[in-house]
């Protein structure tokens, strides 16, 4: 009696073990074959994030070149031992707004201000990847596919810096441009109009960054506007931004301010002595020939305009105010005209478009519409209102911080 059950037992035992075999088996073989699955996954996506960074880095050269340089980048790479190959047609040259996280083919958009594309999108397959041991179960390979968006960035902020805040309310609009190839307009803008802060960034009404929107590491990208977009990065800071130091110590001693004035004799044509507290009234103008300048506030009314016909570094020690004309700088060059700040306000409400490079670390700088900004901002605080459009010089930029352009991926 006790020997026909332990059969029973032992019969039963090797038919559960029978069904359970297989099971076993096919799990064992999804543990394997996912796993080798995943590390095919994870080449083939550095295989084709490698494509995008290198297509993104030849925007700026044209479209033939970014294609080569992103089949060239991704096949040097391998998936499971095999070289990726991209094809032509799966590299696309688009605009990439970071709000939406959209892209978009350049083919599709119909672009008023003409800014060329800023993202190349790379799409990679590995078809029919071999599996080890799920053939067992019938299924012989799978197939997989990634893809992969750079974009063509500045290097990270090489703009509008409001060190510890930024507001943007009304029409806002920025993009940039390269004076070292001649002035703003068809064929010379770009999208590395960059807004940065180490704090938060505040945007409302309606907006357009042709360039990244960076905050503080921590901190926030508050958008309370519609319509409004980034067409570029939009995140947190890797390190906060630092600001070159300004001291005026050795121009207030000694500087070019003899030699400014109408007649290079340091006055304007209403007889206004270009020294201390300079205001600046009525139809009054003043011209800075070339040099390095000292003031201690300026203050500009009604039609007054200060004209710059040459190189010029202008320090002011205190407060500026500027409702007028403002500082018309004749050659167009933001590189050709320098403001360091070190007062506690500026204000700039000019009519005259302003080219140039405004340099106040602790100065509130307020930008009101009504006329163009060209050039780059470094202050306390940014505060744009109205109709602001702000086009940065990468070329003013790059001889101030020295960075270059870098692609970076945003998908």
């Amino acid at each position: 009696m006790i020997q026909t059950t332990l059969g029973k037992r032992r019969g039963a035992t090797g038919v559960m073990a029978l069904i359970t075999l297989p099971i076993l088996l096919g799990m064992a073989a999804l543990a394997i074959d996912v796993g080798y699955i995943f590390t095919s996954v994870a080449e083939l996506q550095n295989a084709i994030d490698a494509g995008a960074l290198a297509g993104a880095s030849a925007l700026p050269i044209g479209d033939t070149e970014v294609k080569k340089r992103a089949m060239e980048a991704a096949a040097q790479n391998d998936v499971s031992g095999e070289s990726v190959e991209v094809p032509v047609e799966a590299i696309e040259i688009g605009y990439w707004e970071s709000v939406s996280a959209t892209f978009t083919l350049a083919s599709s958009v119909v672009d008023p201000l003409g800014l060329p594309p800023n993202a190349v999108r790379v799409v990679g397959q590995r078809r029919q990847l071999p599996l080890i041991f799920a053939a067992v179960l019938g299924h012989n390979y799978t197939n997989l596919e990634r893809e992969a968006i750079a974009v063509m960035d500045s290097g990270r902020c090489l703009g509008i810096w409001g060190l510890n805040g930024v507001l943007g309310m009304g029409d806002i609009k920025t993009d940039s441009y390269d004076s070292r190839d001649g002035v703003y307009g068809p064929g010379n803008i770009d999208q590395n109009g960059d807004v940065c802060s180490n704090k938060d960034i505040q945007l409302q009404g309606s907006f357009e960054v042709h360039g990244d929107a960076m905050c503080g590491p921590g901190r926030e990208i508050i958008i309370v506007s519609s319509p409004h977009a980034v067409w570029g990065v939009e995140g947190e800071l890797s390190e906060p931004l630092e600001a070159p130091i300004v001291d005026v110590s050795e121009v207030k001693l000694s500087n070019d301010n003899a030699t400014a004035g109408t007649n290079y004799d340091g006055l304007s044509d209403n007889g206004v002595l270009f020294d201390g507290d300079l205001a600046l009234i009525s139809d009054d103008n003043v011209t800075l020939w070339g040099g390095t300048y000292y003031l201690t506030s300026l203050t500009m009314a009604s039609s007054s305009v200060i004209t710059v016909q040459g190189p010029t570094v202008l320090y002011i020690d205190g407060n500026v105010n500027i409702a007028a004309l403002g500082i018309v700088n004749v050659t167009q060059d933001p590189r050709a005209l320098t403001v360091y700040c070190t007062g506690e306000w500026f204000i700039m409400a000019g009519d005259a478009d302003f080219h140039g490079v405004v340099i106040a670390p602790d100065t509130d700088l307020q930008l009101f519409g009504g006329s163009e900004f060209f050039g780059m901002i470094i202050a306390n605080t940014v505060d744009a209102s109205g109709s602001v459009f702000i086009h940065v010089d990468e070329a003013a930029a790059a001889a101030l911080l020295s960075r270059g352009k870098v692609p970076v991926l945003v998908k």
